[in-house]
């Protein structure tokens, strides 16, 4: 009865571990994907974008499904320090029951002189040469639960301690895809903002063009230019429209890469909004590249991964050393013919591996040289960090002073149209000089706002170098 116990809680157990299983995920629809943005308004800011990305991205939620698998791995090496248990039953049919047979020895002859009775004599007779038993049922079956634990085996605990850091690598790299994706979702955003501006500068030298080409038909006519010359602007006004189209059509495209790193539908429209930098004062180039040694997730993962080479080359040298396991169970058997049908056991196995064709020397001399890598490959990443730090230093830099003269050109810029907007209301110029000067500062807001955007990325660089966010003042 209490075997059958046992197997009932166990069979509920292997129920239970096999409904386990993650969430399936369901094909979002256009119109769920429409109902999901609306409470994001009808534009959608950098902040918003990112949230979305973080959300929805594909390759994000890949890493997070390998940041599970490895935590599983971590499960799975803890797991060897816990006892197995097994459960087994077998069930036998035999043709016919096997019996034993013995033979009997023969009486020896009894003395002439003692003459026996007739009855006795018969009985004598009769006696049987051999006796046969049963041995084995002719069907029988047997019940078992059979328990193991290690007592020494350590390289089960170089194993969990190189899982966990496994674990560990995959959360950094987690971390590290993040902020990638954000940088990534910041440079396609302001990508579009970027030609979204510049169209404006391409309508409105399309629009003065036209207005030149108007004034050449009219002089044409009175004679005061020739027909080539009117072909000369035509010409302009030509490439200028072709300009306004190649736009449009990257406009279109950039549009689609972010969607697709949005994991949203590519033939819906979206409208982003403008951002406001602030240039900030910048720390010592001293003061990052500390920091970046301290949070830089690349060289904290190769930092790991020199700690799992070291535990590997444990692993190789307990493969030297002795494996203790101790073991029990019980057993019950249906054949009747043994005199107690339930049976406990024990026992403690040891193995130590003498030899095996030096692989146990070459697997060591492997993981020597393997930890030797991972040295090599953290100096390398160290120098490297260093490297990239400096570098997006000085990009933020050059970023700044090009922000600071595109914002001074800017203000030249407004300034002039604002007097070019007054002499066109006083009809002192026409259309053609102010649709230029309109032209001249969109081109100027269009290098401010570029600039701005550059300024950004490369602020954002610098931050992921020093294992920050990249976006200033994000989630």
């Amino acid at each position: 009865m209490k075997i059958k116990s046992l197997i009932v809680f166990l069979i509920l157990f292997l129920f239970g571990c096999s409904n386990n299983k993650p969430k399936d995920e369901k094909l979002v629809t256009v119109q769920e994907e429409r109902e999901y943005l609306q409470k994001y308004g009808t534009s959608l800011s950098l902040d918003e974008v990112i949230e979305i990305a973080r959300e929805r991205n594909l390759d994000l939620r890949i890493k997070r499904l390998e940041t599970e698998i490895a935590s599983l791995d971590r499960k799975i090496a803890f797991g060897n320090f816990l006892p197995s248990i097994t459960l087994g039953a077998n069930y036998t049919k035999l043709d016919d029951p096997i019996n034993l047979e013995m033979g009997l020895p023969s009486l020896p002859p009894l003395p002439s002189a003692l003459p026996l009775p007739p009855e006795i004599g018969g009985l004598l007779s009769k006696l049987p040469k051999s006796i046969e038993t049963k041995l084995v049922d002719e069907s029988f079956q047997t019940v078992g639960i059979a328990a193991q634990i290690p007592i020494f085996v350590p390289s089960t605990w170089y194993l969990y301690s190189a899982r966990k850091k496994g674990e560990d690598i995959s959360k950094l790299a987690e971390s590290f895809a993040d902020k990638m994706l954000q940088l990534q979702v910041m440079s396609e955003y302001f990508y579009i903002l970027a030609l979204e501006s510049e169209r404006e500068t391409l309508v409105n030298n399309l629009k003065s063009s036209e207005e030149l080409e108007r004034k050449a038909e009219v002089s044409l006519k009175v004679e005061g230019i020739l027909d080539w010359e009117l072909k000369k602007v035509q010409t302009l006004v030509e490439s200028q429209k072709i300009s306004l189209n190649k736009n449009e059509r990257e406009l279109k495209i950039a549009k689609m890469k972010l969607k697709r790193t949005l994991n949203l539908n590519l033939q819906e429209d979206i409208v982003l909004e403008k951002i406001d930098t602030k240039v900030v004062e910048l720390p010592s180039l001293e003061e990052c590249v500390y920091n970046s040694l301290n949070g830089n997730e690349l060289l904290k993962i190769r930092e790991k991964g020199k700690e799992i080479n070291t535990d590997i080359k444990k692993i190789a040298i307990t493969n030297f050393l002795p494996k203790i396991i101790l073991g029990g169970g019980y057993l019950n058997n249906s054949n009747s013919t043994l005199a107690d049908p339930d049976l406990l056991f024990g026992h403690v196995s040891g193995v130590l591996s003498i030899f095996n064709g030096f692989k146990n020397v070459n697997e060591y001399k492997k993981a020597v040289r393997r930890e030797k890598i991972g040295e090599l490959t953290l100096e390398k990443q160290f120098m490297t960090t260093v490297l990239e730090v400096t570098r997006a230093y000085d990009n933020v830099e050059t970023a700044q002073e090009f922000l600071n003269m595109a914002e001074k050109n800017y203000q030249a810029e407004m300034g002039r149209l604002k007097q070019k907007s007054a002499e066109k209301r006083v009809e002192m110029i026409g259309e053609e000089e102010y649709y230029k000067a309109l032209a001249e500062y969109n081109t100027a807001l269009s290098l401010k706002e570029k600039a701005q955007y550059q300024y950004e990325m490369a602020y954002g660089a610098l931050s992921i170098a020093m294992g920050n966010n990249p976006l200033r003042g994000g989630k």
